[in-house]
């Protein structure tokens, strides 16, 4: 249960600033199969956790349209601290840029980048940590499936993120002048890390696949 509001500053027309401020209250419940790191974690801290959370954002959006994007980019920077309950903090980092290769074809590529640490001593929470694989993460791969797994092979998260991709998008074949439908090929990488686990390139899971894009009356819709 919680609740909280966020405003919006812009800079100029393409920069902005983002202000938050959020409390929750969580309630933990933990089953004989659970991962053994979550049970861990509620005996020594508990299942009860109130805590505010303050929030700092910043933005730049460089698109020349946010649904049907064929050049420019798009990145943030964010930062949150929780305390109270919890005692921890989180950056993140992401970036996605759009270069036309031809007047049909562009070229899409972005990075997400995070990071969590607890002080004061404090851990970062399991249900706080980073998940990556599924729709926009690493596609091909199970939603919140990657990262480190306990030895019945349950995914724990982690506390640092590196996701990423490259997609080129083109026409649908017999369609070349509805530029409401888009296909595209695709590279997508990423995994997450759990605290002090060395950070290795070859570590990372990737896939590779096709995509389908449809600016439908109901709102962009993907299948890939």
């Amino acid at each position: 249960v919680g609740g909280g509001v966020k405003f919006g500053y812009p800079l100029s027309e393409t920069d902005s600033l983002s202000f938050g401020l959020s409390g929750e209250n969580e309630k933990l419940a933990v089953f004989s199969n659970s991962p053994e790191t979550y049970i861990d974690f509620v005996n020594e801290f508990g299942t009860n956790f109130t805590y505010g959370t303050g929030s700092v954002g910043w933005a730049r959006d460089t698109r020349n349209s946010a649904i049907l994007t064929t050049s420019g980019a798009r990145t943030t920077v964010g930062s949150e601290v929780d305390g109270g309950g919890i005692s921890m903090y989180k950056l993140s980092f992401g970036t996605r840029w759009w270069y036309p290769l031809t007047s049909t074809y562009t070229f899409d590529t972005h990075v997400n980048l995070g990071y969590a640490h607890g002080y004061s001593g404090d851990p970062v929470p399991f249900f706080k940590n980073f998940y990556a694989g599924g729709p926009d993460s690493v596609r091909g791969y199970r939603a919140y499936s990657l990262g480190p797994k306990d030895s019945q092979g349950d995914v724990l998260g982690g506390t640092r993120e590196i996701v990423g991709g490259v997609e080129v998008l083109f026409p649908v074949p017999g369609a070349a002048k509805d530029n409401t439908l888009r296909m595209s090929t695709f590279i997508d990488g990423g995994q997450v890390f759990a605290p002090g686990a060395q950070i290795k390139l070859g570590d990372l899971r990737y896939s590779f696949g096709f995509g389908l894009f449809w600016s439908s009356p109901f709102g962009p819709l993907q299948l890939s």
